[in-house]
């Protein structure tokens, strides 16, 4: 028996500009669980501030550091590595920060941008928890977006692309932590 790996995508964009891009499927499977299992063995530190008015919310476990150890690197050169590969364009953009947000049941995200419009920026995120629970659990993505919210469930193994400058926000699971690699690039002119 064959079992093939089809990976689908989406596209959300608008007469702007932004867009929203959902891969599922990013990783195999042997790949995802290793990545899964790591962020749940992480040492985070507290408060990720995404905008200097706002209180710092969740923890992170910095991946691009100046003293990354092997470990750290094997991660970033396998999501990197994948990125380039499923979106070739990624080659022309500076891989800026890589890092794994860890947001406690109930606990509310700010909204903000990765970077300020008009920079050319783009943030990936990839949902690392092993179990989807369904709606009613939450961790959703949003998105506002010409006045609308566009809401990514946090399936397991999926990839979302978009332009850095949208206003987005984590939503977080009512009864789990809720894990989720972060991935910013910046055009380099």
């Amino acid at each position: 028996m064959i079992v093939r790996n089809f990976v689908k995508m989406h596209h959300y964009e608008t007469s702007n500009r932004p867009s929203i891009c959902v891969v599922d499927k990013f990783l195999s499977r042997n790949n995802f669980s290793d990545l899964s299992e790591f962020a749940e063995e992480c040492q985070y530190r507290y408060g990720e501030k995404d905008n200097g008015s706002q209180r710092p919310t969740g923890m992170t476990y910095d991946l691009l550091t100046e003293d990354t150890d092997e470990e750290d690197q094997d991660v970033i050169d396998l999501i990197h590595g994948k990125i380039l590969e499923k979106f070739p364009e990624m080659e022309e953009y500076k891989l800026d920060r890589l890092y794994i947000n860890c947001f406690a049941p109930r606990e509310i995200a700010n909204f903000h941008q990765d970077c300020d419009e008009p920079l050319d920026c783009v943030t990936f995120l990839l949902y690392a928890n092993p179990v989807f629970k369904g709606l009613d659990e939450g961790g959703t993505t949003e998105f506002y977006l010409e006045e609308k919210l566009i809401a990514i469930p946090p399936i397991p193994n999926t990839l979302v692309k978009f332009t850095g400058w949208i206003w987005h926000r984590a939503t977080p699971y009512n009864t789990d932590h809720r894990f989720t690699y972060a991935i910013k690039y910046t055009k380099d002119y």
